[in-house]
């Protein structure tokens, strides 16, 4: 199960990518320079101790791979951190490696991934941000994400996905 856009694919992580990415083994890989970041390893670990699930055809709740269709490059991360909860709502994390940023490509696989996530029935996408990282909070403006609540640390995001007609 793969996701396209113009510039990027996202690829759902398996078991032995969590692996190369938890030890940094970039033998035989199209990795950016500077991936895995800290937070694609933190990921890594969950996968590779089975506290989240990797996607199959039936279950599109995990992690992805971003790579950048031109160069074939992995050059970040995104995924559900879960399931859609009762009202339909499902939270998404998402990095791109320092060397990549500043493309629209995190964008790209933030709207990639509203996408899959109302093909696969949720209703709402959500997101949470530092309140220092103007980046990320401009990638989910971009998307279409509206700020929810905003506290001493963080900033939650809401995008409500368009229904069918």
């Amino acid at each position: 199960m793969e996701s396209d856009s113009a510039r990027i694919t996202l690829q759902p992580v398996t078991l032995s990518d969590a692996v190369a990415i938890g030890a940094r083994d970039r033998f035989g890989r199209l990795w950016a320079p500077d991936f895995p970041t800290d937070g694609d390893v933190r990921v890594a670990s969950l996968v590779e101790g089975a506290m989240l699930a990797v996607v199959t055809p039936l279950w599109p709740w995990g992690p992805y791979l971003v790579v950048e269709v031109v160069r074939g490059w992995t050059v970040g991360g995104i995924g559900f951190k879960g399931a859609p909860d009762n009202d339909g709502a499902v939270e998404m994390g998402y990095g791109i490696c320092p060397s990549m940023q500043r493309r629209g490509l995190a964008s790209e696989a933030v709207r990639a991934m509203c996408h899959l996530a109302r093909h696969h029935g949720a209703r709402h996408v959500t997101a949470e941000t530092d309140r220092e990282n103007v980046a990320s909070q401009r990638v989910l403006l971009h998307s279409g994400f509206v700020q929810e609540r905003d506290d001493d640390e963080l900033t939650q995001w809401r995008y409500t996905l368009p229904t069918a007609h």
